[in-house]
């Protein structure tokens, strides 16, 4: 079945007013294109829409059960043209945003917060990703904008069609066995993690490689007796006294630790990236919300990760 807009106004005004004259004559429109339009309508479907009634005509099942999805289809676009024609800031949309734990901590709800009272119209979906995953997901256009990760020390080749934007800086962090007491940071730093065995992640994972060049960076080769993912569970190991991990502030904020801590020498950390699709830099919508989440950061960023000493 083909119908247009227009047919099913001028339908919708026939079956209200009973005669194609009288319709013709409310829409300001000839009787003959009247008569053209429902000819086309009904040339669509196997059963008369109409039955005659003296010198007008009346709805048939087929043509009352028509009238009915007619209005229901006319006010949806009665309210899309008025939703498309009037203030930007009255029009509702849904932006979706990948996360990841520790990043849909920290943001997701502060950034909430922002729009209800910069921008109502806005709502974020937030949709759990794997952080690796990321780049993936924006080009596929299974979400707006992702929450990913980007190692300095490790970065990757820029990605066609992919646009990212700088929302988080944090050092890399170790997180030392509870058997090292004091003795880690009392003695040479480096010495110490040179001589203990480290919890790391695989390293063909972009986090285990960035893990591997910042320590290299610090001037450390570490003895990998632990091959871990789950950051909490790697922290965990570490209170236990078996070794050495990697972490950051942001990190604790799920795991938070009371084994003793120290930033990683050589200045090397990451950065939590917002990236979206060169396309969507167009939407208004998709960049209101990438700079709430900027927002986000930038105003909870001394407050809730605890303050580190330095390495």
């Amino acid at each position: 079945m083909k119908w247009t807009f227009e047919q099913l106004k001028t339908f919708k005004k026939v079956a209200e007013l009973g005669t194609m004259t009288a319709a013709a004559e409310a829409l300001d429109f000839t009787p003959g294109a009247v008569s053209q339009q429902m000819a086309a309508l009904q040339s669509g479907l196997e059963r008369p829409l109409f039955a005659k009634d003296g010198r007008g005509v009346s709805l048939t099942d087929t043509g009352l059960t028509l009238l009915g999805f007619a209005r229901t289809l006319l006010e949806e676009e009665r309210k899309a043209a008025a939703a498309l024609s009037g203030p930007q800031s009255e029009q509702r949309m849904v932006v979706s945003v990948g996360v990841f734990g520790s990043a849909a901590v920290w943001a997701v709800r502060p950034a909430i917060e922002n729009l209800r009272s910069s921008a109502p119209q806005l709502l974020i979906q937030a949709v759990e990703i794997d952080v690796e995953r990321m780049p993936e997901a924006v080009l596929d256009g299974h979400v707006d904008i992702a929450l990913g990760l980007s190692y300095p020390d490790a970065p990757h080749p820029p990605q066609r069609g992919l646009v990212s934007r700088i929302l988080h800086t944090e050092p890399f962090v170790m997180v030392l066995p509870s058997a090292a007491g004091g003795q880690a940071l009392s003695e040479n730093l480096v010495d110490f993690a040179n001589a203990t065995d480290w919890i790391l992640p695989p390293v063909d994972s972009y986090f285990g490689r960035a893990c591997r060049f910042a320590c290299a960076k610090a001037g450390i080769e570490p003895k990998v007796r632990h091959i871990v993912t789950d950051t909490a569970v790697s922290i965990a190991l570490a209170e236990s006294g078996v070794g050495i991990t990697l972490a950051s502030p942001l990190m604790m904020v799920l795991r938070p630790t009371s084994s003793q801590l120290s930033v990683l020498p050589g200045d090397s950390g990451r950065n939590v990236i917002a990236m979206m699709r060169s396309s969507t830099t167009a939407r208004v919508s998709v960049l209101t919300v990438q700079s709430a989440l900027a927002d986000a950061f930038a105003l909870r960023s001394g407050s809730t990760p605890p303050p580190l000493p330095s390495g």
